[in-house]
């Protein structure tokens, strides 16, 4: 028999409150709005030759609204927070269409800093960026190579995280306002060479135990990538119950012809099973994008997947050549480069959701 045992008090308040609530009223004195439609001498631009949005849909974000993807536009995601000058000089570089969301991370597995130090980490990135949706990633990879890991999975599925990841729960819980969040992200990938049963199991965990600390704020990603080869995608998968949105990274191969075709196969499941879509890590890596071939040759396409239905993305804007693992991407930092006003234009439009 189960015994249904009751939320906390502060738990059942929460979850009232999300429920109810405009997802305006979580971010604080900032809301989100759409693009101006307008670039930043104050003509309208096409620079992807996509169809400029029209603004018209829903605006009233409540959690649900936001949970099932059922509004109108794209959220604007910037980051990622491990070098927090970087994301703030992008957002001081277009501070008309400031980021909607944030992208952060987690490792479960570190061996450089206690728990207690990470969730203090943790802790002071969410205070610090007290506005806007943040976007956490958990890793639970171990690197044995610059292109291999050695995956947790089975660990958390089996409970040897339990107490940190209820801890990263009630951190999140405590946030006045939507938490998108990825456990496992990448799950395909040899380079974290996960199981189809653990990691399904292992997710499903993160969920029941968020749920149980009262957690009710979170939006849960299923997040692939489509270089990754280690098992059929769907054999991952958590379960509908516990997925609320499909995400897809896109990197310098994105659209090439075999990433561009498995690509194609993700998005058209995630719709035909009415899961919103988003891009929580994107960059053309390897590609020089002071070369305005670039825009053509990737950033094109980009912007045409991300109009044919995806609900938000995140461009992981960051100088790649100080991280010695990637120093061969490049400095990936659009504010940086030649393409900074075509990103502008495109950024202005009405379709695109940024915090203001």
């Amino acid at each position: 028999m189960r015994i249904l045992r009751p939320l906390p008090r502060w738990g059942l308040l929460a979850l009232i409150l999300v429920a109810a609530c405009d997802v305006d009223e979580f971010l604080g004195p900032r809301r989100l709005v759409p693009g101006s439609g307008t670039d930043a001498t104050g003509q309208g631009s096409d620079s992807t030759g996509s169809q400029t949005g029209s603004g018209q849909g829903t605006r009233a974000f409540t959690f649900e609204t936001l949970r099932t993807g059922a509004f109108a536009g794209v959220l604007h995601c910037g980051g990622p927070l491990q070098v927090r000058s970087e994301y703030e000089e992008y957002v001081a570089a277009f501070p008309a269409t400031r980021p909607a969301m944030f992208v952060t991370y987690y490792s479960l597995v570190s061996s450089r800093f206690t728990p207690a130090q990470k969730l203090d980490v943790l802790r002071d990135e969410l205070r610090t960026y007290a506005t806007g949706i943040s976007f956490l990633g958990v890793s639970y990879t171990a690197a044995v190579s610059p292109t291999e890991g050695r995956g947790y999975d089975r660990e958390v599925a089996a409970g040897q995280f339990d107490a940190e990841i209820r801890e990263i729960g009630r951190i999140l819980a405590a946030q006045n306002r939507p938490v998108f969040f990825r456990p496992g992200f990448e799950f395909n990938g040899v380079w974290n060479n996960y199981s189809p049963q653990y990691y399904a199991a292992s997710f499903r965990r993160f969920v029941n135990l968020f749920r149980e600390v009262g957690a009710r704020n979170v939006i849960y990603v299923w997040n692939y990538h489509p270089a990754g080869n280690t098992a059929p995608y769907m054999t991952f998968y958590p379960g509908d119950d516990v997925v609320d949105w499909w995400g897809v990274n896109l990197f310098g191969g994105a659209f090439s012809r075999e990433e561009r075709t498995r690509v194609e196969e993700f998005v058209a499941s995630a719709k035909s099973r009415r899961k919103p879509l988003i891009i929580p890590e994107s960059v053309p890596h390897k590609l020089n994008i002071n070369d305005p071939g670039t825009w053509d040759a990737w950033f094109v396409p980009y912007f045409r997947l991300i109009h044919n239905g995806f609900g938000a993305f995140c461009y992981s804007n960051r100088d790649y050549t100080k991280v010695p693992a990637w120093k061969d991407w490049g400095d990936l930092r659009i504010e940086k480069s030649a393409l900074r006003p075509k990103w502008a234009a495109e950024l202005a439009k009405e379709q695109y959701l940024h915090l203001k």
